[in-house]
């Protein structure tokens, strides 16, 4: 018996999509995931022969396509402590949002020991017991990072956050420093079937970019759902050329830009009505010295015009570290997994 979704088929035969199989054989369970480009002929006659053969008993085809990624939603996870609080200000329907930050509060009164220390009742212990420290060769380089999540298995979203300069791997596991913000994220992955990763890089340049391409395409195949790359400060010029390079922006489905700076090649390519969408979200401080949010503020515009999805919210009073502290990654995440 065959169980499909023909409309799912329609749409695998036409472009570039990911599949999740299930098949049955013997009793046992093979999953693996189709990544390609295939005729809807060419996937019926495959599904035939193997049916016709019997190889392939009960095989289930659910399509993981946009619309079924949309579909995934994070669960909560310390929602009442990283909640974003009364907006100052918002435009375009919630889309820009001025949030309140003030260090007393988001600081002191966060931390045990201030900026150093987070209070425990803030994290989780259990995603940390489980992380690892891994790596793997590519482009004759190590491409070391951290992991944890469903590592070995299929993902319902994977995060892989980039980290600024004089940074490295460790920063997007800090889990005391930033008001606990990287373990929410970390717990966020390990408690809804999804994979985080905070990886080194060779540079800010071309080979960083290829460090990062090569740590999606090994575990974009392995993610049912979307693939996000986060950014902080100086670590966008990774996610712009990620954006703007074509094999590897067709691997992922959302940018966020923590204290970053825009891009006038990615603007202008949305610009165009042909070329595919990237929702981004932007986290920003308002007294930011190092990039402004005006600038911020400018780009936000100029994607909202050219039709392409963003957010924008900006910190007020915060300075260039804020939003890595104050940004509500679930809220973040799972508007780009609707989009």
């Amino acid at each position: 018996m065959l169980i499909c979704n023909h409309h799912s088929l329609f749409r695998f035969g036409q472009i570039y999509r990911r599949h999740f199989v299930a098949a049955y054989f013997e009793n046992k369970k093979i999953e693996y995931l189709v990544l390609t480009k295939l005729s809807s002929f060419t996937v019926l006659r495959w599904l035939a022969k193997m049916i016709f053969s019997g190889l392939l008993v009960l095989p289930l085809l659910a399509s993981f396509d946009s619309a079924t990624a949309a579909n995934f939603q994070l669960k909560p996870h310390k929602d009442k402590l990283f909640k974003y609080r009364k907006a100052i200000k918002t435009e375009d329907n919630g889309h820009f949002i001025r949030a309140p930050y003030e260090p007393l509060r988001d600081i002191n009164g966060r931390d045990e020991i201030p900026v150093r220390k987070v209070k425990t009742y803030y994290t989780s212990s259990r995603p940390k017991r489980h992380q690892q420290d891994l790596s793997f060769k590519a482009n004759g380089r190590d491409v070391t990072y951290f992991g944890v999540g469903a590592l070995n298995s299929f993902s319902n979203m994977t995060v892989i956050f980039v980290h600024g300069r004089d940074g490295s791997r460790h920063l997007g596991f800090s889990d005391e420093k930033f008001g606990g913000n990287f373990n929410r994220v970390k717990s966020l992955m390990y408690f809804n079937g999804g994979i985080y990763l905070s990886t080194d890089l060779t540079d800010f340049k071309e080979k960083g970019r290829q460090d990062v391409a090569a740590l999606i395409k090994k575990y974009r195949a392995n993610t049912k759902g979307p693939l996000v790359v986060a950014c902080g400060s100086m670590g966008s010029h990774i996610c712009w050329r990620l954006a703007n390079n074509r094999s590897s922006a067709r691997m992922i489905d959302g940018l966020v830009i923590m204290g970053g700076f825009p891009n006038d090649k990615f603007l202008a390519t949305r610009r165009n009505k042909s070329a595919s969408k990237i929702p981004v979200y932007i986290a920003h401080g308002g007294i930011d010295y190092v990039y402004s949010w005006k600038d911020q503020m400018s780009f936000y515009q100029g994607l909202r015009k050219a039709g392409n999805p963003v957010r924008y919210v900006v910190f007020d009073g915060g300075k260039h570290g804020t939003p890595v502290r104050m940004i509500d990654w679930r809220v973040a995440l799972n508007w780009i997994a609707n989009h």
